[in-house]
């Protein structure tokens, strides 16, 4: 079968490798799109050392089945659905108490295993969620990042008419401004460095868009928040100094929730925290119910995910993706491939 294989850094080699093999548990998913996620970018990038190649990459990716394990009952071949990367092993501490996105044991195709940069990958059955007809295949690839954004909405949480700010406006942070605005947010600010994402953000219902190098961002949110500051921030970034801007719109009282994690040591203003009781909250992931919930949202058209698709391209083409995004030259916020 053809692989994007990533040897690291830029190094991305379409190669033919064996087709897997699967275990009774699993199944074979002939993969119809998978998107290039801001994490996998990282790495190509150099800023992210989390990925250690040879690796096929990939974790955000719909398809139908191709084979089936001997114990698989519940799919059968050419049944269309989307996988949830994350393997959690259900027995640990936090994946009894329902926290399996932090499970002690965590598996992330495309990260600590092979990934969905080909066209075939092995999945535990339990990883796949059946895709309706009605829901096409790029749709059924943005459940993974939408899943992230759901995760983060619900652990701040978001409350009906909260006004929020959103730093950071990729994909995680306009997924998360989607996800908000169904929960009910009131005023939203997204806040970002790029006039074309800052667009997005507006057409996504941004009621107010900042581009903190050129507007004075604190000024901006206080003046659509009665001078108080945001209910609710999500940092959508991960460095210092977006953390250090969320907390500088942020009201007293108020929530910090942060998705980011481009730097893994910062230095914040902990006093500040202290005396307007900020509540900061990390979001890592989400669980089985963050992901059903965001397939929901897709499949109710409660949120439309096609919008934020900006690129489709061949697997052959995956370095040319990678570079669409690393270059962030006119509109490119999603790249797709198709194996």
């Amino acid at each position: 079968m053809k692989a994007a294989v990533w040897y690291g850094g830029e190094d991305i080699r379409i190669e033919d490798i064996p087709k897997p093999r699967i275990e009774s548990s699993e199944v074979l998913v002939r993969v119809r799109s998978v998107g290039i996620c801001g994490s996998d970018l990282h790495a190509f990038e150099g800023i992210s050392k989390r990925r250690k190649p040879p690796l096929i990459m990939g974790h955000e990716f719909s398809g139908e089945v191709e084979e089936t394990g001997r114990g698989v009952k519940d799919l059968g071949i050419g049944d269309r659905v989307v996988v949830d990367p994350v393997i959690r092993c259900g027995k640990c501490e936090q994946c009894v108490r329902g926290r399996g996105n932090i499970c002690r044991n965590l598996t992330l195709l495309g990260l600590h295993k092979s990934g969905a940069f080909a066209e075939y990958v092995p999945v535990p059955v339990k990883n796949c969620y059946r895709l309706s007809e009605g829901v096409s295949f790029e749709e059924g690839s943005m459940v993974e990042p939408l899943a992230v954004a759901v995760h983060a909405v619900n652990r701040t949480p978001i409350k009906l008419g909260d006004r929020v700010a959103i730093i950071g406006a990729g994909i995680i942070g306009l997924t998360v401004l989607l996800v908000a605005k169904a929960a009910g947010a009131g005023n939203v600010s997204v806040v970002d460095i790029l006039d074309y994402r800052l667009e997005f953000a507006k057409n996504f219902g941004a009621d107010l868009a900042i581009n903190s190098k050129t507007e004075d961002m604190e000024k901006r949110v206080k003046e659509v928040t009665d001078g108080n500051g945001a209910d609710v921030v999500l940092e959508a970034v991960g460095l210092e100094a977006t953390v250090r801007d969320a907390m500088r719109v942020l009201g007293r009282g108020g929530r910090l929730t942060i998705l980011g994690n481009l730097e893994q040591t910062m230095r914040l203003d902990v006093m500040d925290a202290v005396v307007k009781e900020f509540d900061i909250k990390g979001s890592y992931c989400y669980d089985i119910d963050d992901f059903k919930r965001a397939l929901n949202l897709i499949e109710d058209g409660r949120v439309d995910v096609k919008t934020l698709i900006t690129n489709v391209l061949p697997l052959n083409e995956a370095k040319t993706g990678f570079k669409l995004l690393h270059e962030k030259l006119g509109k490119v916020l999603k790249v797709l491939l198709k194996p």
